[in-house]
């Protein structure tokens, strides 16, 4: 009963753990679907920006709350990796959504801005935040 509570209880905080982490680029995306010019077609510098940002992001949540979610380390590496890609195609779903309306959006561009970004928000994290 109780290894049936841990794995359910672990199963919940990583959850929320990758919730958090693949929505953190949200708000970011919104606040820029404003613009009526084109977007550029090279990202490198963007995208080293953006995961400058996210390091930023989560080094700034480190000093704030030092300790992870995730006590078990297979489950941190699942964050790691699938968190990135999750946040990239949901920015890109909204994206595609909006360019409905608004014809300068490119949702390539915010696949790449939204992966970089979480990528080093979770690299960070992973890195730095103590385990519980």
């Amino acid at each position: 009963m109780v290894l049936l509570f841990q794995v359910l209880f672990s199963s919940i905080l990583f959850v929320l753990e990758f919730a958090i982490d693949v929505l953190a680029y949200a708000p970011l995306d919104w606040f820029f679907d404003w613009r009526d010019f084109p977007e550029p077609r090279t990202l490198w510098l963007a995208s080293l920006l953006w995961f400058a940002g996210g390091c930023v992001l989560a080094w700034l949540s480190v000093l704030l709350l030092t300790h992870t979610f995730l006590a078990i380390p297979a489950l941190r590496i699942a964050n790691l990796a699938l968190a990135p890609i999750a946040s990239a195609f949901l920015s890109q779903a909204l994206a595609r959504r909006r360019k409905k309306s608004n014809a300068a959006i490119v949702p390539r561009n915010h696949f790449w801005q939204s992966f970089w970004f979480t990528l080093g928000l979770v690299t960070v994290r992973f890195a730095f935040a103590v385990r519980s």
